[in-house]
């Protein structure tokens, strides 16, 4: 049952997906990633307090990796909510999920610079089905000024990707989410302040407010619920549950803007969620 922690994360983050392309209709990407870990941090702290208190939910040996997580995450966040100013919802979010085909790509790279021994063929077939996907994806429904975004929401499946895989190693090692998430929160703090500074403000009314509050309790939440998935449910039965954002994504998108999906883009988003499903029980069953 702990592994369902997935479905929920899922239902959030398509949800948070939804406030944060009605946010940036008026808002500019750092803001937006400021706010969202404000809330998340107020959110936070009376948990580690009720945990045992401050220091005690903050200590941890595992600084290291903390960090990783922390810098290649918010990086994800960044170029994920950037390619959803201008590309569809559903597209945006898929291109966020390859994160397990890269994770699958990193380990044959891996194998190959250790001159190990190289995984099944049906993996690399795997592969190739889900970046063939990609393809689908992308080249029916996108312009040419888009293109640039959708290559920056790969980028944020690469990052997201490495983000995954400390998720991984601090849930194995024994660290509680609400640690993993509030470090999270404040390199998102950090690096939301520092863009803004460089970028400006919007001032914020009424309906932006509801909208960041909305983004910040999604994403904490949904936070909160991955990490638990990840580290305490059955990793390969999240991961695939993980894909279920890309069909939440898809009503949002119908329900709220009217689209209308190609049948190449629903074929590319099955080759994609089929061959990065196999491609982490694949991964799981190597490590």
């Amino acid at each position: 049952m702990q592994s369902l922690w997935m479905l929920a994360a899922a239902f959030l983050f398509a949800t948070m997906g939804v406030c944060v392309k009605l946010a940036l209709v008026t808002l500019n990407v750092w803001e937006i990633v400021f706010y969202r870990n404000l809330v998340g941090l107020l959110i936070l702290l009376p948990l580690l307090m009720r945990a045992g208190g401050l220091q005690a939910g903050l200590t941890t040996p595992h600084w290291r990796i903390h960090i990783t997580r922390n810098v290649t995450g918010t990086l994800a966040v960044v170029l994920w909510f950037s390619s959803m100013a201008v590309l569809p919802l559903p597209t945006s979010m898929t291109l966020n999920y390859t994160s397990s085909l890269f994770i699958a790509a990193l380990m044959l790279a891996q194998a190959r610079q250790q001159r190990a021994a190289l995984p099944a063929r049906s993996l690399l077939l795997s592969l190739l089905a889900g970046f063939a996907g990609i393809v689908l994806v992308l080249r029916p429904t996108l312009t040419s000024g888009q293109w640039p975004w959708a290559l920056i929401g790969l980028a944020s499946g690469v990052f997201a990707a490495q983000a995954l895989l400390t998720v991984r190693a601090l849930g194995r090692l024994g660290e509680p989410e609400t640690r993993t998430v509030f470090y999270f929160s404040i390199s998102g703090l950090i690096g939301g302040g520092a863009g803004m500074l460089l970028t400006g403000t919007h001032p914020l009314d009424t309906h932006a407010l509801l909208l960041l509050a909305g983004i910040g309790v999604t994403a904490v939440l949904a936070q909160l619920a991955i990490t638990r998935a990840y580290g305490y449910g059955r990793t390969l039965l999240a991961a695939n549950l993980n894909y279920s954002g890309i069909l939440f994504a898809s009503f949002y998108s119908v329900l709220l803007w009217n689209d209308r999906m190609p049948w190449m883009t629903v074929l590319g988003m099955l080759l994609i969620v089929i061959s990065g499903a196999y491609a982490t029980w694949r991964s799981m069953q190597r490590q």
